[in-house]
């Protein structure tokens, strides 16, 4: 089973190298020519994105607080499934072990992790065009476009979900293409909404959001409270406490109602952002929140 499935990811890995050299044919005919520079850019984010689609069958579980040996482990066995964990497992050494920590509860940030030695620790990229024609755009804290860029002791990619989430909210209220997870970052880390030993201030969602012409409003943990909200268009941002998110601490966002469930973009999976949530599922993990509008 597992060379049946090795088999298939090499087909496909051929199959989007063919379809990349065809991309690449095109764009030296001279169409580029008729496309200005933010443009191209756009469009080059949006191909990463569909040949990303590969790696989407990863299992994703609740995550777990991990011994070194057991971070060990969970690499040997990724790298036993996946040909692209090799790489990371043979480099172990190398890594943070909070890095090798977060991959082994989330695989799917394996492009993040394999390209951290090589990357440029600055925000390299820009907010798409879909993005922008998203009503709410899931922006992951460790997408390449910006998750190398530093915040705080670390980077977006490992401590920015509050700025990722306040991003995502500015962009779906305001329509504000330069308030990517980076530039948001960049403002709480010089105006004091970084805390040193403790991540982003809560203050950053009620004052620092005025910077980008949105109010933010601490509502209360009750249901009809949030699904009121949700239904008039404001999203909400959760500081959650350990459990189906995080080990430690994290900010998801929610966005919508579906069902009678929640909708959510947590900044830090794909996964758990296609899940619809149960209300008393989420009420257990939730710290506080905050309504914004615009």
């Amino acid at each position: 089973m597992k060379n049946q499935k090795r088999r298939k990811r090499r087909r496909a890995r051929k199959i989007k190298g063919m379809c990349i050299l065809c991309l690449c044919a095109v764009v030296g005919l001279g169409l580029w020519k008729q496309m200005n520079k933010d443009m191209g850019e756009n469009i080059l984010a949006e191909i990463a994105d569909v040949f990303s689609e590969e790696k989407k069958d990863y299992i994703i579980e609740a995550p777990k607080v991990l011994e070194e040996n057991e971070i060990e482990e969970k690499l040997k066995e990724l790298a036993g499934e996946y040909d692209e964990f090799s790489e990371v497992y043979e480099m172990r050494d190398n890594y943070p072990k909070d890095m090798l920590a977060a991959l082994c509860n989330n695989p799917e940030m394996i492009d993040f992790v394999k390209g951290y030695f090589d990357a440029e620790k600055k925000a390299s990229g820009k907010i798409t065009r879909s993005e922008l024609e998203e009503g709410f755009p899931l922006f992951l804290q460790w997408d390449k476009r910006w998750g190398y860029a530093s915040y705080g002791n670390s980077n977006i990619g490992m401590s920015g979900c509050a700025p990722t989430c306040l991003s995502m909210v500015i962009v779906s209220l305001t329509g504000n293409k330069d308030a990517t997870p980076a530039q948001v970052a960049n403002f709480a880390w010089k105006n004091g909404y970084y805390i040193e030993g403790t991540g982003t201030s809560w203050s950053l969602m009620t004052n620092g959001c005025l910077e980008y012409g949105i109010s933010g409003r601490e509502i209360s943990l009750d249901k009809d409270s949030i699904f009121k909200e949700l239904e008039q268009g404001h999203p909400v941002i959760c500081s959650v406490r350990a459990g189906d998110f995080t080990t430690s601490g994290h900010f998801i966002l929610l966005v919508g109602v579906e069902d009678g469930k929640i909708k959510v973009n947590d900044p830090n999976s794909t996964y758990r952002s296609k899940e619809i949530w149960d209300y008393d599922k989420l009420r257990k993990q939730i710290k506080n929140l905050w309504a914004f509008s615009a």
